[in-house]
């Protein structure tokens, strides 16, 4: 039989292009939200990266390569048996030993060893001229093998194949996992044939009437059927003459249609690839609102917890401490006490108390108000967490476990460090900003004009009237402008509650526009196939 290449489709490498791009864009499809789908689109995505890996895009890849023929079915059907007998010789062992077939064994014509296809790779090949030209036969491990191993060989080998030839016994054809394997195969498009082995001669009617039954209620009347009787000398092996239709059908299948199963397998396989893909859409879809609807509640709660307290939410930060602080410094005989009507406030000593107590004020400032920051961040985010879990099971809860309350404290406080960090860089700016700036840090110390703002921003009176004072005119527009960098400190550290509550669905596949990338796909396949 002279080889032609598969050329069903106007552009091959197209075709190629678009399974490797609709392969990489399956792989690397995330669905973490627990929307009910999570079995079935585990299981979608396994299929269809079984069929690109093992079998589309091998198949286009190596246009003409043989049709690649798989003896599969249960343990001791007879597999190896059936393949001997095809072959003419024991070129596989067959036995009671289960499993016997342990590494796949390919047979092919020795003209077609320049064409195999990666199955060689995962295989013991054998050349025969037994072989019709243009097929590669693989006795393939049991279906349901003790041996995890052998099963996954076997199933991918399945997924491979251009036909499968399922084998099965008298005693066997009512077993769930070859018709489990036969269901996916059909769905996929898989040319398929039944061997129907070792059947006895007194109930080879009875049996192939049931199996035919079966075939049609599963949808699978179209399969052709082959009955191998049993060996009434219980040889263990199989004359070839016995096996003649089957070899024969073999033998037409490689004269004259070789290339059409090939090619229905593939288009068949390409037809539930879409399907499939379609499907894939739709549950992205489905988690792509999901993640709206819990990312909507987040902020919901996170735009509640800023609004909460109005616009003097800040008097909420603990002072009475830096209040009392201030009315002793500033008290007369404190450090701070008329400063301008005394000589006392030139000399280094004065100026050294003064630093310490502004010092002191400072990083009583800074424990507060991260103490405060630290709160609404965690108030913000115990309102999420319950907005979240009120529906008791989905997408909400799943989100809400997803923190580590640890970490989550961790990073808070961090973040509430930083913030009030930037808080005081920017209330240094506007402090070198006032009025006798200059003058007031000579008296005051680098920092500590801009302790003093901060101080007038938490609503200390003692700290605006001394500033005042010093600067000699109104800090209320500086004031009031701290207050609103306050403002922005505490809805940063709110919002990075709801960003890292948020975190676990901030993924491409949940954006509303992914799924439109898995349609694109199934629509450039439409085309080429």
């Amino acid at each position: 039989m002279s080889i032609r290449p598969i050329k069903t489709w106007s552009y091959p490498g197209a075709l190629l292009d678009a399974l490797v791009d609709t392969r990489r864009v399956v792989a690397t499809t995330e669905l973490p939200l627990p929307t009910g789908h999570a079995g079935e689109s585990g299981e979608l995505m396994e299929h269809m990266l079984d069929q690109l890996d093992h079998h589309l895009i091998p198949r286009v890849r190596e246009e003409a390569s043989p049709a690649i023929v798989v003896v599969a079915g249960s343990t001791g059907a007879g597999k190896s048996t059936v393949v001997n007998a095809l072959m003419g010789a024991e070129l596989t062992a067959s036995g009671v030993l289960r499993p016997t077939t342990k590494v796949p064994h390919l047979f092919h014509h020795p003209l077609d060893t320049q064409l195999l296809t990666e199955v060689e790779r995962r295989a013991k090949v054998i050349s025969t001229e037994e072989v019709p030209r243009g097929l590669a036969i693989v006795d393939s491990p049991d279906i349901d093998s003790v041996s995890g191993e052998n099963r996954d060989v076997a199933h991918e080998l399945l997924e491979t194949a251009d036909l499968w030839l399922f084998v099965t016994t008298a005693a066997r054809y009512g077993d769930a996992v070859p018709w489990e394997a036969l269901r996916r195969g059909a769905e996929r498009g898989a040319s398929i044939a039944v061997v129907l082995n070792r059947v006895t001669a007194d109930v080879a009617a009875q049996v192939r009437r049931d199996l035919v039954d079966r075939l049609q209620a599963e949808g699978l009347e179209g399969l052709p059927l082959f009955v191998i009787p049993e060996d009434p000398d219980g040889r263990g092996s199989v004359p070839r003459d016995v096996v003649g239709s089957l070899a024969r059908w073999l033998e037409s299948v490689a004269a004259a249609s070789a290339e059409s199963i090939v090619e229905r397998t593939l288009h068949g396989a390409a037809e539930s690839l879409k399907e499939w893909l379609e499907r894939l859409a739709e549950i992205m879809d489905d988690q792509s609102a999901a993640a709206k609807d819990v990312r909507a509640e987040v902020r919901r709660c996170a735009a509640q917890a800023e609004a909460r307290g109005g616009d003097e939410w800040y008097l909420g930060v603990p002072t009475s401490s830096l209040q009392a602080r201030w009315q002793r410094a500033a008290s007369e005989g404190g450090p701070l006490f008329r400063l301008r009507r005394s000589m006392w406030t030139k000399r280094r000593l004065a100026r050294e108390e003064r630093e310490e107590v502004l010092d002191a004020v400072r990083k009583e400032i800074v424990e507060a108000v991260e103490a405060h920051l630290v709160l609404a961040a965690s108030d913000a985010s115990d309102a999420m967490v319950n907005a979240l879990t009120e529906a008791g099971s989905g997408p909400g809860p799943w989100l809400a476990a997803q923190r580590d309350p640890r970490t989550a404290r961790e990073v808070r406080e961090r973040n509430a460090a930083d913030a009030v960090r930037s808080w005081l860089a920017r209330v240094d700016e506007l402090a070198a900003s006032l009025p006798g700036a200059e003058r007031a840090a000579e008296l005051l110390g680098s920092q500590g004009v801009s302790t003093c703002l901060a101080s007038v921003a938490l609503g200390i009176e003692p700290a605006r009237t001394f500033l005042t004072v010093v600067v000699s005119g109104s800090v209320s527009d500086a004031a009031t402008e701290a207050r609103a960098e306050l403002t922005s400190a505490r809805r940063y550290v709110i919002n990075r509650e709801a960003l890292d509550m948020m975190k676990p669905t901030d993924v491409t596949s949940l954006l509303p526009e992914a799924s439109a990338k898995v349609r694109l796909r199934r629509a450039e396949l439409r085309g080429l196939l």
